[in-house]
């Protein structure tokens, strides 16, 4: 494995995202060489940055334009029609869920996120047995696809195997990255077989006038356990700024504004968002001698970030970034869908041997990564 021994704790003051070209990994017949010098970047960005752009993924762009277009027609629908596919304990936590349902949860309450989504995850007989000592997992089960619009739902499938794909790839590199075999993350770990995939359909409107909760959103004390969720640690910034200077990145903001989804940090291995879509996600450096990124839409680029479980394989090496949502035009909806390639159900996810040492001992408890998401999810709604 390459030393690693002195990247631990990288300072990420970043203000952009590297650009990854990753070819090597897509291509039917690349050389060990090229394929190592996409990995070693693919590792450097997840470890200085835990965002990153890639292209050469040699995805066409009807795929990924065409599907957002669906999308926003979808959600133009009469909310009566949304709601035939309305999310709840009774659908395994999968389908639709309306303006202010998804929360951000932080210690003593929580907010509501100014969005609508649809939410699927890969699909599991419910009635699969459990490990020993395991209940059932409450979100097996089928999807609530949007068959609403046929023409909709029928892309949604292939473009959700096409970001599975993707998703495998780079990891691939990550893996070769990381000294590792290229097929580390398959199998028993993840793949296209295994990963227990989740995607998020999202229609963010415009935000309540100067930022400002609407009584629908405001914050509200819950008594449940806290969402991992984290605000950011000091200071705020009025919602005027916010509106004036959107281009400093990720200031900070105070509970009381209403934001399209609130601070946090991603579940699983990757997150992977559609090109051109993203001016309005904001991430943050870990240091504070950084504003922030706002992330710059580029047409063919698709951009990642790192999850949890990736912090945990490698023992903190790679860490996921903070970041938030915040749709600042006043008059246009943004609409995006999200794929997040998580590790399998049952993978007992825990820090690799050869990154921990007696100077950086394991930092994190082994964990069954099906626990980790139930957690997340069972979390994540006021309805």
């Amino acid at each position: 494995m390459p030393g690693f021994a002195n990247a631990f704790d990288s300072d990420r003051n970043f203000t952009s995202l590297p650009i990854i070209d990753i070819k090597a990994l897509v291509e039917r017949a690349p050389t060990p060489e090229a394929k190592a010098q996409v990995g070693a970047e693919l590792v450097a960005a997840c470890r200085d940055v835990g965002f990153f752009y890639v292209t050469g993924h040699g995805i066409a762009e009807e795929t990924y334009q065409g599907i957002l277009q669906l999308a926003r027609a979808w959600f133009q629908l009469p909310e009566d029609v949304k709601k035939q596919i309305d999310i709840g304990p009774q659908t395994h936590f999968r389908g639709y869920q309306g303006l202010g349902a998804n929360v951000t949860r932080y210690d003593g309450g929580f907010q509501r996120d100014w969005h609508e989504a649809i939410d699927l995850y890969k699909e599991v007989d419910p009635s699969t047995p459990a490990p020993a000592g395991k209940r059932q997992s409450p979100i097996h089960g089928s999807n609530q696809w949007p068959s609403q619009l046929p023409a909709f739902d029928r892309a949604l499938r292939g473009y959700l195997d096409t970001m599975l794909y993707l998703g495998s790839t780079i990891m691939r590199g990550i893996a070769i990255g990381l000294g590792l075999a290229e097929d580390f993350f398959e199998g028993e770990r993840a793949g296209v077989d295994t990963a227990y995939w989740v995607a998020r359909v999202i229609h963010y409107p415009p935000l309540p006038k100067n930022g400002q909760s609407s009584p629908a959103a405001r914050p509200a004390i819950s008594s449940k356990a806290a969402h991992s969720h984290q605000p950011l640690e000091s200071g705020e910034a009025d919602a005027a700024s916010i509106e004036q200077q959107p281009s400093e990145g990720l200031t900070e903001i105070s509970r009381s504004v209403q934001l399209s989804c609130g601070e946090h940090s991603d579940y699983g291995l990757l997150t992977i968002g559609q090109p051109g879509r993203t001016a309005y996600l904001r991430c943050k450096p870990k240091t504070a001698r950084a504003n922030g990124c706002q992330l710059t839409p580029s047409r063919a680029a698709f951009v990642c970030n790192i999850g949890d479980m990736l912090k945990v394989w490698t023992n903190g090496l790679l860490q996921p970034t903070v970041h938030r949502v915040l749709n600042t035009d006043p008059s246009r909806s943004r609409v995006s869908i999200p794929f997040f390639y998580e590790p399998a159900y049952e993978a007992i996810v825990e820090p690799l041997p050869q990154l921990c040492s007696a100077q950086h001992p394991a930092q994190h408890a082994a964990i069954r990564y099906g626990d980790h998401l139930e957690g997340k999810v069972l979390n994540n709604f006021e309805l």
